[in-house]
């Protein structure tokens, strides 16, 4: 079939949707006279769901209707779902790269140290001029910099920040910017109030740059990703990787996992939406990201815990096939219902049944749009700020956090300052729950002050 017959039979199935609404619903089958092949093709929920329909508003649709127009309605569905297929010889499989460039690395290829214009000994460095100085080049959390691993091992780094500055897919694009918009922002620094430390003061942090991406096919530098920060981990450094979509939460569990091995990571993700998409034009893209993750064997169900879903992104089905593999799901609704306290404590409890290691995700949609406006894929509705920096800080304090990443944020997308600092508070509890689990400071303790 041409490819220029597909805007033709699209329009044909809409208009059927449109026009064919019967005036009153008739007993009986309406689609007992079709062929057994097009009755099961108008049987299958996937199908229907993929139209806006469901059995009953079929069975409407086609109530009283001759058996022409049932067939001719099914054979225009049938269609429409053909010709959005791949073919072979018409469409190509894959954009064209071309592997004999001279470059074709370059971008990811650490410069040897024998270049450095300057001998130094290893270990992260400032950027600072002035002895008490507050501006400058600005560095996540004012710490100083480390470029290669030896840096992190000299200085015994416990927590290093690296951005991935990455637009990969679906959504309003702008996560490419949060890397450097969250270094220019306050919130990284200070000690924690309800947390009663100063992570700063505690913690051995640094700055790891950022890592760079192939911008015209960011599917090449998933791999590149996934080593790096499987290097960080690899010397006992937390990272703290700023996104970047949620399309980066696969190389980043996914180092873990080739650090600390399969069935020995959990993953709690706070989320807007489930990422567990089937069946995308893409193998890999931000709402596929924990599909890839399941069906690579990379995580198992069980070990998944989905935070703050909400919207209209993860419907019945989307639920059930997750909870069916042992994810547990914790709405919005029941962080609402119940408050952050109680659903934290139990979330806790649940991940010391787990694996031991545990990776934390935090996409900026989970947060309602009046505290962060600036995601990429926003949904009204969602949990506060008073309840997510309690929450993370929270898990990071009394779990074993082997790693934390920051996504989704898209800060053109928001004039003022609030997103971005937002996003930093988030990532400042995690680091004060990290470093109130080295002290023995528990919220609990700190309550009781």
């Amino acid at each position: 079939m041409a490819r220029s017959t597909l805007p033709a039979r699209c329009a044909a199935a809409c208009l059927t949707l449109a026009t064919l609404s019967a005036p009153a619903f008739a007993q009986g089958d309406a689609l007992a006279s079709l062929s057994p092949e097009k009755k099961a093709f108008l049987s299958d929920p996937a199908t229907l769901e993929r139209f806006g329909l469901t059995p009953e508003k079929l069975q409407v649709t086609m109530a009283g209707r001759p058996a022409a127009d049932v067939d001719a309605y099914a054979a225009a569905l049938m269609a429409v779902v053909e010709d959005s297929k791949y073919k072979a010889g018409r469409d190509p499989a894959e954009i064209a790269l071309n592997p004999q460039a001279r470059g074709w690395n370059a971008s990811t290829v650490v410069r040897p140290k024998m270049f450095d214009k300057l001998a130094r000994d290893d270990g992260p460095f400032s950027l600072k001029r002035y002895m008490f100085q507050k501006g400058g080049i600005p560095t996540f959390a004012d710490a100083p910099v480390a470029i290669r691993k030896e840096d992190l091992v000299a200085g015994k780094v416990e927590v290093a920040f690296v951005g991935v500055p990455l637009d990969f897919s679906s959504g309003w694009r702008d996560a490419k910017h949060a890397p450097m918009a969250l270094r220019g922002m306050d919130g990284l620094v200070g000690a924690d109030a309800d947390g009663g430390v100063d992570p700063g003061l505690v913690l051995s942090i640094a700055d790891y740059g950022d890592l760079t991406p192939d911008y015209m096919a960011p599917d090449r530098g998933l791999d590149h990703i996934r080593a790096m920060i499987a290097e960080m981990a690899s010397v006992g450094v937390v990272p703290f990787i700023v996104g970047g979509d949620h399309t980066i939460m696969f190389p980043d569990v996914a180092a873990m996992v080739d650090i600390y091995g399969a069935g020995k990571v959990a993953l709690v993700q706070f989320d807007a939406h489930a990422d567990a998409e089937l069946n995308g034009d893409h193998l890999i893209s931000d709402n596929q990201t924990l599909t890839r993750l399941l069906e690579q064997n990379l995580l198992r169900g069980s070990d998944v815990t989905l935070v703050g879903l909400h919207g209209r992104d993860a419907g019945p089905a989307t639920q059930k096939r997750l909870t069916d593999a042992g994810a547990k799901i914790v709405p919005t609704a029941a962080i609402q219902e119940r408050g952050w306290q109680a659903v934290t404590t139990d979330l806790v409890a649940g991940l010391k049944k787990g694996p031991e290691n545990v990776f934390v995700s935090f996409d900026m949609s989970v947060l309602d749009p009046g505290d962060a406006p600036a995601s990429g894929r926003p949904v009204p509705g969602g949990i506060t700020m008073r309840e997510a920096i309690p929450m993370v800080r929270q898990i990071c304090a009394q779990t074993k956090v082997v790693g934390f990443d920051l996504l989704d944020a898209a800060p053109i997308l928001d004039p003022t300052y609030v997103s971005r600092m937002s996003a930093n508070y988030i990532l400042h509890a995690c680091l004060s729950g990290i470093a109130m689990r080295k002290t023995g400071v528990t919220p609990v303790q700190t309550a009781k002050r």
